[in-house]
């Protein structure tokens, strides 16, 4: 009788926690100088400094390990665009779009070649079921947003806005990302999406 596949290692423990980012560290290293086509995972565990069966305890390939990693990456931007606005509750619908869209800039332009590199990956190897959860999780990001401002909206309209919001702004973000990272005038644009988002809040909003 053939035995059940072991389980795959959680990481519980600090040290687990410890080696998985370091895999997944490792990867966006490896995805920036070779690209996923040709990268291997002798390659990733060579940078992360763990054996090749310690991958295997933690990911059974590389396209785990790459939906681990862009998971991993929104998950944390999430919290910090969170804890950013945590500091700017109270502000007009006017300066609260524009303190998120600064935050998302610091966070995506920070790093431009990892996050140009995770993006163009993600739709290859994050199912449907993950893209949907990080793009609810960024929806109610905006939708906390606009509810701790002054601007008055009723809750069966916050979510509708803020999903429009949040798509402009991904929009925005990750071109400006992948086609205009060079470009000064991207710089300049966030008076503009800025506006656009407001018009539209307030025109949902509308009687």
């Amino acid at each position: 009788m053939k035995k059940p596949p072991l389980p795959r290692k959680k990481p519980s423990q600090s040290r687990s926690q410890l080696t998985l980012q370091a895999l997944q560290e490792a990867f966006v290293r490896v995805l920036i100088e070779r690209g996923y086509e040709k990268m291997t995972i002798r390659e990733v565990v060579a940078v992360a400094g763990v054996g090749i069966g310690t991958f295997y305890d933690y990911m059974p390939n590389l396209r785990s390990l790459a939906g681990s990693t862009i998971n991993k990456r929104c998950t944390e931007s999430a919290t910090v665009l969170n804890s950013t606005m945590a500091l700017h509750e109270g502000l007009s619908i006017e300066l609260t779009v524009e303190q998120l869209l600064k935050a998302l800039v610091k966070e995506g332009f920070g790093k431009p070649k990892e996050w140009t590199a995770l993006l163009l990956l993600e739709r290859q190897v994050s199912s449907a079921d993950a893209l949907k959860k990080i793009h609810d999780h960024f929806v109610q990001i905006w939708a906390s947003a606009i509810r701790h401002s002054t601007f008055q909206i009723d809750d069966d309209k916050l979510i509708s806005v803020s999903r429009m919001a949040h798509a402009i702004s991904y929009g925005w973000y990750s071109h400006d990302l992948l086609f205009y990272i060079d470009d000064p005038r991207h710089r300049r644009s966030i008076d503009e999406i800025t506006q656009g988002i407001v018009g539209i809040i307030k025109l949902t909003v509308a009687p």
